[in-house]
């Protein structure tokens, strides 16, 4: 009979024993869990990069003279630049009377062969974009300009 009250017991135990176990690794768990997965107070976000392809517009066209042969010709050449982010727009914008002489030398000093040709056209557009960033670089210290882009060339 003694054996018999015993067992009971011992199987009480038994469970409470299991269930205590189980508590201890659920709360174990939880404590790895909040250790090492970190909270979202302490993750920095990552910086985001602004990569869009924004067009600056000039305030108006340039009107200039070119030589052909033994006479002028006038030109009318509309562009726009290429950037990148609004942080770029917004410096193009800043020296946009610098960037705007600079064009307007760069497009006077051509032919009116380079205005006629798609080669033509091609190295006049990257003689002006190596211009604008070697004075661009040396205004803020990095190239600024992505493209040069003609968006209207008339020539009389």
């Amino acid at each position: 009979m003694a054996d018999e009250l015993i067992m009971p017991k011992v199987a009480w135990y038994k469970r409470k024993l299991v269930w205590i176990i189980v508590l201890l690794l659920v709360c174990a768990g939880g404590g790895a869990a909040w250790w090492l997965i970190p909270s979202s107070d302490s993750v920095e976000a990552a910086p985001v990069v602004d990569n869009r392809a924004l067009y600056v517009g000039l305030s108006r066209p340039f009107v200039f003279s070119v030589s052909a042969g033994r006479r002028e010709r006038l030109v009318q050449v509309e562009l726009q630049l290429m950037v990148r982010g609004e942080a770029g727009e917004t410096k193009a914008k800043r020296h946009l009377p610098l960037l705007e002489s600079i064009l307007l030398t760069v497009l006077s000093r051509q032919s009116a062969d380079n205005y006629l040709s798609a080669e033509g056209k091609q190295g006049v557009r990257q003689e002006a974009l190596n211009e604008l960033n070697t004075v661009l670089t040396e205004e803020l210290g990095a190239p600024l300009i992505e493209k040069v882009l003609f968006t209207g060339i008339v020539m009389q």
